[in-house]
């Protein structure tokens, strides 16, 4: 009984942890505000007259729509989907719940493009994962360990994109990418809808918490009386 009850005080830690970056999250796509590219454009070119180069960098977001690079689109491994972005996962099943270990990640990491009415911008995709990206593939295998679902997902060319970001022009042009602290999103979603969400998810995870701190504490005490 105290053991159950230190596990669920643990794991009510852990949605706290969870809720607050929810909301971190969420203030994050409220405080930056949808840019255009020329906008973003001027504010570089304004330091690039003061004498500094390479040292533009502010918070963003940018709608527009994903385009392939002066390299071509890509092919996603699994279905030779053509592409801006993808990422494939091999995970096995086990249970009757849906449960699932993953196997094998992978994503590309070449930069795509994004146009928007005023400009183009560039877009790092390391270090995120797109949010709900068309699925091209969920296949049936076997692997050494058993049986394996093998999943795809992608990003078309066309692709209307909400993206957060950190805008910078290390490498000469506006790139936006990965910030060292806030979030980095990509996503297929509005940032409206993507706002929504976090609330939700936040509230679970909150009300989870302390609903299993309670518990936990009341086994705790249980535990240490007899």
């Amino acid at each position: 009984m105290l053991l159950f009850g230190i596990v669920l005080i643990a794991l009510a830690a852990a949605a706290v942890v969870a809720a607050n970056r929810r909301v971190d999250l969420r203030h994050a796509m409220i405080g930056a505000s949808t840019s255009p590219v020329e906008d973003l454009a001027v504010e570089r070119e304004a330091l690039v007259d003061l004498g500094t180069v390479g040292g533009f960098s502010r918070i963003a977001a940018v709608i527009g729509h994903a385009h392939p690079a002066e390299d071509g689109p890509l092919r996603s491994p699994q279905t030779g989907t053509e592409c801006v972005w993808w990422r494939r996962v091999v995970r096995t099943p086990y249970g009757h719940d849906g449960g699932s270990r993953t196997l094998e990640e992978e994503a590309s990491d070449r930069a795509f493009v994004l146009v928007e009415e005023t400009g183009n911008i560039g877009v790092d995709p390391r270090g995120t994962v797109a949010v709900q990206p068309e699925k091209v593939a969920e296949e049936q295998g076997w692997g050494p360990e058993g049986p394996v679902v093998c999943e795809e997902w992608v990003l078309r060319p066309g692709t209307e994109l909400y993206v957060h970001g950190e805008v910078h022009d290390r490498d000469g042009a506006l790139v936006i990418a990965a910030p060292a602290t806030e979030a980095f999103i990509v996503s297929t979603r509005a940032p409206t809808a993507l706002r929504e969400d976090s609330l939700l998810l936040q509230r679970r995870w909150a009300w989870g918490g302390a609903v299993s701190g309670v518990a936990g504490l009341a086994l705790v005490v249980a535990g240490l009386v007899t």
